[in-house]
């Protein structure tokens, strides 16, 4: 008589005959999945393999949500590798053999939050890859693998309060089910179901092994919308559970997770359950009580937890209320720890010449408003120091951000140092360079030993390649001071002397690394 792993084996070759339609087998594979599994594990008690014959009941159950029949090839050339490792039965040593110490066995590593997700039950190769497709590689990902959304089923009714289009839960008990096929092969489950108060149908398409788990008497609770089907109200696939168990898919607010395809909702959301029970009790929470207190915060475990079965919809908003507040704790533990690495490297301190900068700003046609002057003293103050600096000026359009950073290059310049200005566009740099002109070229005399005007040259694009490598070579030998052009900046080619400040206009439209290329054509002693 044929083994469970060889009709397996011959069904699967039919499948494949018949061009991936589900019909090598009535009711289609997953609903064979359904009887073979309980074979196929009498076949594996004492032999190897146990976790394949579950790792093949879940590729057959998924196979019928797959349209592609490519993807469904893929998924039966998986099972038949899968059947090609079949459990063999384990061979008793020899008698003679009996008294020879076995081999000590390797102790097993450690399962921890950042395992790969293969080591949970249940968790093949297979499964790995399509998690893989989420951004999903180890436990603490699937803890972190968010729903996008909830179907709220808490609203609990009776069936003689049901109203076309409502979302409701419903508590009752089956009457009959029925299973019939269609004429394209496929499978109808319907069931009668009552709760005292009437009666309403209920629909599942292609689910055939629903007809042995909705047997009359059974209790149970399902959730869904509620449709309409020749004047009658009725419902199209609902969630349901049996009444005994911890509610999950139904009578609550259910978590929608993002898939992939050869994963199923509710496959998921059984998988969600058992990995949030069991692995959020031991993430580490990196904020203290006393700080969670004083922010009003709940722990880790609870906010894990009630982000993905929340009992309600405050708690629901408690949990995202944490959760997002690590997300910017996190990034802007991340931002400081960048300009602790940033100013941790050497820079070179400007002496400031307050004369120059009060004869700079006596030059104005205009008095610097009291933002102005508090910016400028800040970035007087960095420039004084000993560290690079890396300073956000930040103000609306026409607010005189230009000027500030024109009295910052202007200090530089008396320094003997180069100061660059790169802008996102052409029209941009060409206004900055014609500003800037206007508000220094007058200055050099108050420069003490200098003798020529500031050299201010523009580097864009539409000049000519004569042009640009003219430039090239100014800056390149010190003979301009400030140089102010697009992206053609961070080029190569494009070299300083003595660069002792950069600033950048319209940062957000660079990307960081053609920020750090400009800086790092800087001094660095």
């Amino acid at each position: 008589m044929a083994s469970a792993f060889e009709k397996l084996t011959k069904i699967l070759a039919l499948e494949k005959e018949q061009g991936y339609r589900n019909r090598a087998v009535i009711g289609g594979l997953e609903k064979f999945a359904y009887l073979w599994h309980e074979e196929a594990r009498q076949e594996a008690r004492g032999m190897e393999g146990s976790r394949l014959v579950e790792e093949i009941v879940a590729l057959l159950q998924s196979y019928p949500t797959l349209e592609d029949r490519r993807a469904r090839g893929r998924v039966v050339e998986e099972i038949l590798n899968k059947l090609g490792q079949k459990p063999k039965k384990v061979e008793e040593p020899p008698e003679k053999e009996a008294a020879v110490k076995p081999k000590e066995e390797l102790p097993r590593p450690r399962l921890g939050l950042d395992s790969p997700v293969t080591a949970l039950v249940r968790i093949g190769p297979g499964h790995a890859e399509r998690f893989k497709r989420l951004g999903v590689e180890t436990i603490r990902d699937l803890l972190y693998l968010f729903p996008r959304r909830y179907n709220d089923f808490s609203a609990l009714k009776t069936i003689n309060q049901l109203r076309y289009g409502d979302e409701v839960t419903i508590i009752g008990t089956v009457w009959q089910t029925k299973a019939r096929e269609t004429h394209k092969g496929g499978v109808i489950v319907t069931s009668i179901i009552s709760d005292g108060t009437g009666t309403i149908q209920a629909t599942w398409f292609n689910q055939p092994y629903l007809a042995n788990r909705l047997p009359a008497g059974r209790r149970i609770v399902f959730s869904g919308k509620v449709d309409e089907y020749l004047g009658r109200l009725v419902f199209q696939s609902p969630e349901w559970e049996p009444l005994e168990k911890e509610l999950i898919h139904t009578a609550r607010l259910v978590p929608v997770y993002p898939l992939t395809q050869g994963l199923s909702a509710r496959w998921l959301r059984r998988l969600m359950k058992r990995t949030v029970d069991y692995w959020s009790k031991r993430l580490p929470d990196h904020l203290p009580a006393r700080l969670r207190e004083k922010a009003n915060l709940v722990d880790l475990e609870t906010a894990i937890g009630q982000i993905h079965f929340p009992e309600d919809q405050e708690s629901l908003q408690r949990a995202r209320r944490r959760l997002s507040f690590d997300e910017f704790f996190l990034i802007q533990l991340g931002v400081q720890r960048q300009r602790h690495f940033w100013r941790s490297n050497p820079g070179r301190p400007l002496t400031i010449d307050q004369e120059l900068l009060s004869s700079f700003l006596q030059s104005l046609p205009f008095t610097l408003t009291s933002a102005q002057q508090r910016a400028l003293r800040e970035i007087v103050n960095d420039l004084r120091q000993p560290q690079p600096m890396s300073r956000l000026l930040q103000g609306d359009v026409g607010s005189g951000k230009t000027v500030v950073a024109a009295a910052a290059m202007l200090l530089t310049v008396a320094n003997g140092c180069q100061a660059v200005m790169m802008a996102p566009t052409e029209i941009l740099a060409e206004q900055h360079y014609k500003t800037v002109t206007e508000l220094l070229t007058n200055l050099q005399s108050e420069i003490e030993n200098r003798k020529s005007k500031i050299a201010i040259r523009l580097l864009i694009g539409s000049l000519t390649p004569l042009e640009k490598e003219q430039i090239h070579q100014e800056a390149a030998a010190g003979d301009v001071d400030i140089l102010i052009g697009t992206h053609t900046l961070i080029q190569e080619g494009v070299e300083f002397e003595n660069l002792g400040l950069a600033v950048i206009d319209e940062q957000h439209r660079f990307g960081v690394a053609q920020r750090a290329a400009l800086r790092e054509k800087g001094i660095a002693e």
